[in-house]
Parts: structure tokens; C-alpha cells; sequence
């Protein structure tokens, strides 16, 4: 682990990718409980998401086209620098309140937020990749993520709480500040390939590269269906500490907590044993999920639930990071910054399917039943990954440039051949699914 930290460029940016996951969850929780304090409806909340979340994953895919070519160190810092604006206009809006105003910087920061993210992963790849640390690099910052999904929530609540909404808002910008400097003064950050197709264009033909390749298409579309069935549990935890436990505010406090920590243990297991092949490393996070969501759903006493979050956790703490490090693996680097928008978009808005099939399991059901389908589906994804995977070769290959075609909107719809362009080294990952739930953040699959 200590050979990628002698990366000067990695080092600044796994410190901005900790501050960024901070910023994230105290500006989240901050939020969250302004629109739900103030609108005193989930309709308000579920409007939030919308902006927040499930709008971005839509529009960001053509902001990273359109900065992709682009040098990093002033294009990364201008977004944060960005974000910081949006932030400290949102603390005021937060004294001078108005949901229209709210929702549309929220939207306007997602957009932001999610393009600098994908930018960001795709300039980590390329530093790890050349020195052939990529696993190792994406196991310090999945280490450094899981440690702030599990202080992060305390941490916002108690900033809210001492300070107000608008200072914890002030707070958030200031940090993107820092960021933002991190970056501007970095060095070693990779160049640019220049590219003579349109924004539109290059989207189009990520999509059909995606498409086109079986290992990405597979990975994509098991992170779909793997996400819908892991945040199943978002608006379940706090009726089955509620209801179905008689734990009251305290026990889900505890099970946030087993859910954080199981979390910290996963990443410390994908750190040790990160040279495993991502295929096995894929099926141990999900089976470990669905038996965790089981566990959880048959729980007689709190103690038993904590167990299964625990579980939960730890394959949260596996399964994201070897997912996204497959993905990176699979892709070439001059398609890394789109890929790492596609499956950034893909974690924003599909959980909003699973947040709606699990309230609707519940009302239905139980929560214990919505548990039951959440672990059911997890471990039928555990054994699609072990047979979809199977025999695979999960490395790009230069070769496979020679049949990707871009397509450019200036051109119409044609395909243009693109000539094959090596990679530099061999490609890998890291990498969110957020909750915006209040008064606080459910214990939910989270993407790193």
C-alpha cells in the first residue's frame, strides 16, 4: 500500500476524494432535513432525490464528454471551486427559504458533482495504472470512503446540530474550496488524448462501446440489477427497528452503526485480498449482502440484526470496489472517463427504483418480507455474477478499439471508424448510492 501513496498525484487525489465523500455527507443530511423540515412532506423529499440524484444521472454523461479532453488540474479545481458557489448560495437560500430555488441548485451541484466524480476516477486510474497499482490504489480509497460512510452521518447531524442548516451548508463550500486548491496545485496529473468528435457524439458511442464489448455490458448490467435489490432496505431499516424489532431510535442508531462498520471490515478484506479475480471478488460482496438482508429479515432480537448488518456491510465494502475495478480493467483508458459516467449515473437512479419497491414491500408486507426479497435478489445476483463472468477475459484488449465506432453529431448518424490506441497500462477502478433520508442516512449500499 505504501508504493501508491509515493504517487504525489495519487495522494491529492485520495485526499480529495475523503473531503469530497465528507462534503457529500454533511451537504446531504444538511439538505435533507432543510426541505423535509421545511416542506413537512415526503413529496418534498422524494422531489429532492429527483434533483438531486435521478436528474444529474441523466445530464452528466455529456458534461464528461464535453470536459473529458480536457487537462485535469484546471478543470477538476474549477468544478469545486463550482461546487463551492453552489453550496454557500444554498446557505443562503437556507435563510431565505424557497423550494424552487433549493431544487434547482441541487440539481445544478448533481451535475456538477457527478461529472467531477467520473473525472476524478478516470485521472486515478490513469496514475495507478502506470506504476501497475491500480487494485492497490483503489483499495486505500475504498478504506478512506468506508471510514467516512461510517463517521460521515454523525459527523453532519452534528454540525447541523450546533451550528444550523446554513452553517453546516457554509461549511460544505468550504471544503469543495479546499478541494478544489488540493487539485490546482497538484502535479503528475495525466494529459488528455484530443478527440474531433462532438459531446453527443462521443455519449452515443460510449453507449455503443458499452454494448459492443461483453465483459462491460455484463458488469453494467449486473450492477443494475444488484443495485436495485441492494437498496431494497433504504426505507425499511428504521420500520424494522421501529416496528418489528421494538428498538426504538436507539437500535437503528446501532444498526447504521453494525452496517458502517461491517463496511470498514469489508474494505479491509478487499485490501488484503485484492489480487483475487474480480469475478470471485464480486460473488464473496454480493452472497455476503443477500445473507446479511436474510439474517436481518429473520432476526428475533436486535443482537441478530446486528449480525446481519454487520454482514450487509462487509459486502457493501467488497462488492462496490470490485465491481467498479473490474469495470476500470475491462475498459480502455481513452473510454475510462465515460464508462466511470455510466456507472456513476447507473448508482444515482436506479436506487430510486429499489427505495420504491421497498416501501412498496413494506406497505404490502413486512418490512421482514421486503428484507427477504432484498437478500432473495442478491443472491441471484451472486450466482448470475459466478455464471455471467464465467471464462471471461475481464483485461481491455488494444485490439478491441479497432471495432468501436464514435459518431459524430456533426456528421449525422454514420459511424466513423476509430483507429486502435493502446492503452498505457492496464485500467482499474473505485468508485455512491446515497440515501437521503431523515433525519438521517439509512444504512444502503453505498458506491465508492
Amino acid at each position: 500500500m505504501n508504493r501508491v501513496l509515493q504517487i504525489p498525484a495519487y495522494r491529492r487525489l485520495l485526499a480529495a476524494y475523503t473531503l469530497n465523500e465528507l462534503a457529500f455527507m454533511v451537504g446531504s443530511l444538511a439538505l435533507a432535513l432543510l426541505v423535509y423540515r421545511k416542506t413537512g412532506s415526503a413529496l418534498g423529499a422524494a422531489a429532492f432525490f429527483l434533483a438531486s440524484q435521478f436528474v444529474p444521472a441523466l445530464l452528466a454523461p455529456l458534461a464528461v464528454a464535453r470536459l473529458e479532453h480536457r487537462r485535469p488540474r484546471p478543470v477538476l479545481p474549477a468544478l469545486y471551486w463550482f461546487e463551492a458557489l453552489v453550496f454557500f448560495a444554498l446557505a443562503w437560500v437556507a435563510g431565505h427559504f424557497s423550494l424552487i430555488a433549493v431544487l434547482a441548485l441541487a440539481l445544478i451541484d448533481g451535475v456538477a458533482a457527478l461529472t467531477a466524480r467520473s473525472l476524478a476516477r478516470a485521472a486515478t486510474v490513469s496514475v495507478t495504472s502506470v506504476a501497475g497499482l491500480l487494485r492497490e490504489g483503489n483499495a486505500v480509497a475504498n478504506g478512506a470512503f468506508s471510514v467516512c460512510f461510517m463517521l460521515g452521518p454523525a459527523a453532519g447531524g452534528a454540525v447541523v446540530a450546533a451550528g444550523g442548516t446554513s452553517a453546516a451548508l457554509i461549511a460544505v463550500g468550504c471544503i469543495f474550496g479546499v478541494i478544489g486548491l488540493t487539485l490546482a496545485t497538484a502535479t503528475g496529473l495525466p494529459e488528455p488524448a484530443p478527440s474531433r468528435h462532438s459531446a453527443h457524439g462521443r455519449v452515443r458511442a460510449a453507449l455503443e462501446y458499452a454494448r459492443e464489448h461483453v465483459v462491460i455490458r455484463r458488469l453494467l448490467l449486473l450492477q443494475v440489477w444488484g443495485v436495485l435489490f441492494f437498496t431494497i432496505s433504504v426505507p425499511v431499516e428504521v420500520v424494522f427497528a421501529e416496528h418489528s424489532l421494538h428498538a426504538g431510535s436507539a437500535g437503528y442508531g446501532v444498526l447504521l452503526s453494525a452496517w458502517g462498520a461491517g463496511a470498514v471490515a469489508g474494505a479491509a478484506i478487499y485490501a488484503r485480498w485484492r489480487a483475487l479475480p474480480s469475478r470471485d471478488l464480486i460473488v464473496i460482496g454480493a452472497a455476503s449482502l443477500g445473507v446479511g438482508f436474510l439474517v436481518m429479515s429473520i432476526a428475533p432480537t436486535l443482537a441478530v440484526a446486528i449480525v446481519g448488518a454487520g454482514f450487509a456491510g462487509i459486502g457493501n465494502g467488497v462488492e462496490a470496489v470490485a465491481a467498479r475495478t473490474a469495470l476500470q480493467e475491462a475498459t480502455q483508458e481513452r473510454w475510462m472517463a465515460l464508462m466511470m459516467s455510466l456507472n456513476e449515473s447507473l448508482f444515482q437512479s436506479v436506487p430510486g427504483a429499489g427505495i420504491v419497491l421497498g416501501g412498496a414491500l413494506t406497505a404490502l408486507g413486512s418490512p421482514r418480507s421486503a428484507l427477504a426479497v432484498a437478500g432473495a435478489g442478491s443472491l441471484a445476483v451472486t450466482v448470475a455474477a459466478w455464471f455471467a463472468l464465467m471464462g471471461l477475459n475481464m483485461t481491455a484488449q488494444p485490439s478491441d478499439e479497432a471495432s468501436c465506432g464514435a459518431f459524430d453529431d456533426d456528421a449525422g448518424q454514420e459511424p466513423h471508424h476509430v483507429a486502435s490506441v493502446p492503452n498505457g497500462g492496464n485500467p482499474g477502478p473505485i468508485v455512491g448510492c446515497e440515501s437521503h433520508d431523515c433525519p438521517a442516512p439509512a444504512p444502503v449500499f453505498r458506491h465508492q
